[in-house]
């Protein structure tokens, strides 16, 4: 799947302030989500694969708890 880079942004800048929201947030989000496409078992099933996969200290030790740093761009007038 590919994604636009503006979406990407927008998806970044929404991941990140629903993960400021808290947990509740993120399960109420996902559980509306799985309503609107229809696959509670789909969404639990992927829920444990990455419990069983991931860990926090796995991923702060490879950097990926966090978003790479976004690319500066010099804007000439």
């Amino acid at each position: 799947m590919t994604i636009s880079p503006l979406d990407a942004l927008r998806l970044q800048r929404g991941v990140e302030h629903l993960h400021n929201l808290g947990p509740r947030a993120t399960a109420e989000l996902m559980t509306e989500l799985t309503n609107r496409i229809g696959g509670m078992p789909a969404l639990l099933r992927l829920l444990e694969e990455y419990q069983n996969r991931l860990s926090p200290k796995l991923l702060r030790s490879a950097g990926g708890d966090r978003f790479p740093r976004r690319p500066l761009h010099e804007v000439r007038a």
